[in-house]
């Protein structure tokens, strides 16, 4: 070739590295654009050949918009495919964790709950400090003796 072929830069716009999945799906659905593009101009123009111009002006118009555009459908395309893939396994598994985490939470709460005779534990002691409270009140202002010796008359 005697002519140095051109390059866009779409890829590298696209695609950071080897291992971008999300990128070459993106830079895909750029490339499944262009297609569509040539095969309509092919249509408009009644040939199968194409000037070059005009595929670079396709080209030209793919803005910094344009490739986010591009990198969110693939986005999407890799959700959906996912979920169709493993759908159901993800569904399984936020089960399981969900019941793990309820029967944890019912295991804990169970722990926590007070037990009836701790109950009762907590109405004797509470009954006793009330009448410890009343005997040192009384025994501070000397009423305790003046109810002892009236009842005791």
């Amino acid at each position: 070739m005697t002519e140095e072929m051109k390059h866009s830069g779409v890829y590298e716009r696209l695609v950071d590295n080897d291992h971008d999945f999300l990128g070459q799906v993106a830079y895909s659905i750029y490339k499944s654009r262009k297609r569509d593009f040539i095969i309509r101009k092919q249509k408009e123009l009644g040939t199968s050949i194409i000037p070059a111009e005009v595929v670079d002006e396709f080209i030209e118009d793919q803005t910094d918009y344009t490739l986010r555009l591009y990198k969110a459908q693939a986005d999407t395309l890799s959700r959906a495919f996912l979920d169709s893939s493993y759908g159901d396994e993800i569904a399984k598994e936020k089960e399981r964790i969900a019941q793990e985490y309820r029967g944890k939470y019912e295991k804990l709460a169970d722990a926590v709950k007070p037990s009836f005779w701790y109950g009762v534990l907590q109405g004797v002691v509470s009954s006793f400090l009330f009448v410890l409270a009343g005997y040192i009140i009384l025994k501070m202002n000397g009423s305790w003796d003046i109810l002892l010796s009236n009842l005791f008359k």
